[in-house]
């Protein structure tokens, strides 16, 4: 089975200096970044800069953006799979630090390439230059950058890295990933999970310290904030997108929300790019 291209695990690419992409990819995605410099915003994090020999990692089913600012050279890694750093070290395991204000904060947080990361990309590389890109060579591949991750970088530093998609129960956490935008209510939600509503909601809470519809307006929130700040949508077309009964109403929810209503909240975000470019 060779190159599964509409569906790669491990992509190498170079992108030119004011590419623009929007991603919303439906696995976790590590991006390294060997050379140049780019600007990625997601969530409430709007207009970070990713310079060279750094890696970031994206969790699955949120949009991000990213501009290019110099002429780029990445790798990719799309993680199709649980992410196990080695048979007796689950992702799961890092959350045994039990730091709750990690945990909490949806932030990206950034890893430094070491000697050992850059000369196992530099070697993914040359075997894709060669041709090399069979699907089972690519999943050894990942599954030894996972055991570089183990041995290279402490656990704080992965419990960091992986903070926006850990908990105490991953398999738990990705049926809600997957599902949450489709359910039109709770119930419809424990339904599609396979749940009782009672029985859901005490997991939920038990996995994300809050009760579900306190944690899909947070996720609606980060969204609206996304679109407002990352897109060039109208406020008409967003409120629209997120049900809002009227305009009035969109604007009440940002100023709650945000603090401001959307249009400082856009001016401010051009305000900051501007800024950053002089």
């Amino acid at each position: 089975m060779y190159d599964n291209e509409d569906n790669p695990l491990i992509v190498c690419t170079e992108i030119k200096k004011g590419e623009t992409f929007v991603r919303n990819e439906i696995h976790n995605q590590i991006l390294f970044l060997l050379k140049g410099k780019l600007n990625f915003s997601y969530k409430y994090q709007v207009n970070n800069i990713l310079e060279a020999e750094n890696f970031v990692m994206f969790p699955s089913r949120q949009k991000y953006l990213i501009t290019t600012e110099e002429d780029c050279a990445v790798v990719i890694m799309n993680l199709h799979h649980d992410i196990n750093f080695c048979h007796h070290f689950p992702l799961e395991m890092l959350y045994e630090l039990n730091d709750k204000n990690l945990f909490e904060n949806s932030e990206l947080h950034l890893l430094k390439i070491n000697k050992r990361i850059s000369e196992y990309l530099d070697g993914v590389i040359k075997t894709f230059s060669d041709g090399l890109k069979c699907t089972h060579y690519q999943d050894l591949k990942q599954k030894e950058l996972l055991y570089y991750l183990r041995v290279y970088y402490s656990k704080r530093e992965l419990a960091s890295f992986f903070a926006p998609i850990l908990n105490s129960d991953m398999q738990f956490s990705k049926m809600i990933y997957e599902n949450y935008e489709s359910a039109k209510n709770i119930k419809d939600l424990a339904n599609l999970t396979n749940y009782s509503v009672s029985g859901f909601k005490k997991r939920f809470v038990k996995v994300f310290g809050i009760s579900p519809q306190a944690w899909i307006e947070k996720e609606k929130a980060k969204k609206i904030h996304y679109e407002i700040n990352c897109t060039q949508k109208s406020f008409k077309e967003i409120a629209v997108e997120y049900d809002f009964s009227s305009m009035s109403h969109f604007s009440k929810f940002c100023k709650k929300v945000y603090g401001n209503p959307p249009s400082i909240l856009r001016e401010n975000t051009q305000k900051a790019v501007l800024f950053d470019e002089q």
